[in-house]
């Protein structure tokens, strides 16, 4: 059974222990990102939001 050629699918997804190493970095990177993203949008103080086109109001009420 060890001398059975493998199918073409299966063999496309053997990887060198160097082809290992760029796929743990990108996914390593990836996640990196997902958490500082997670974090920076968690801590970002949200503002108010006027619209341009609405006049102010006078603080007297006028």
């Amino acid at each position: 059974m060890g001398n059975e050629q493998p199918t073409p699918l299966r063999a496309s997804f053997w990887l060198t222990d160097q082809e290992k190493g760029y796929v743990l970095m990108v996914c390593a990177l990836f996640l990196i990102g997902i958490v500082a993203r997670y974090f920076f949008l968690k801590n970002e103080v949200p503002e108010v939001y006027t619209h341009p086109n609405i006049e102010q109001v006078e603080s007297n009420g006028e």
